[in-house]
């Protein structure tokens, strides 16, 4: 990296610092992370395939996918806006949290890195960690690894899992 870059970075930072709330930059921390985890994967808009399984429960919610993915933003972001009233802590539901992440990005065929999850989270790595653990126990989500990097591990939504959230994100 030369040194204009790193000046560029730095005035960069300051003007956010200046104009940004807190959670903003975690919003942004969090929405870069993705894209990260997105280019890791190889993904470039063209190689996303629709895969429509036996008419059933989740080839609906998998029809419906990206309608599900906009009603859980909306409830993420809400979220996330009550965070900025409330202290750390009061309004904890991590899994939840990730949960709601996990659909989106299935929504648009992708999986999230570990690190990304922990961030949704908006909790502690390790207690989100453990968390992800038992949202596996629970068989709602599954790990992988990266076909790339394998130190990079992916999470991401089993059937059950789509099905448990498409079916709330339906009656919402």
């Amino acid at each position: 990296m030369n040194a204009t870059t790193a000046v560029e970075r730095q005035e960069l930072v300051s003007h956010l610092a200046g104009k940004w709330k807190p959670q903003d930059m975690r919003d942004l921390a969090g929405t870069l992370m993705r894209l990260a985890d997105s280019l890791d994967q190889g993904w470039d808009g063209s190689n996303v395939k629709a895969v429509f399984r036996w008419p059933g429960a989740l080839s609906r919610i998998e029809r419906n996918a990206m309608n599900l993915a906009l009603k859980a933003q909306v409830i993420a972001a809400s979220r996330t806006r009550r965070r900025a009233h409330l202290p750390d802590g009061v309004l904890g539901e991590p899994a939840w949290d990730m949960l709601l992440d996990l659909f989106q990005q299935f929504a648009g065929g992708a999986k999230v890195s570990t690190t990304s999850l922990c961030h949704a989270s908006g909790v502690p790595s390790s207690t989100a960690l453990r968390h992800i653990g038992l949202l596996e126990d629970l068989e709602l989500v599954k790990r992988s690894h990266s076909a790339f990097d394998k130190r990079v591990t992916f999470i991401e939504l089993t059937d059950a899992g789509v099905l448990a959230m498409g079916g709330y994100l339906e009656g919402v």
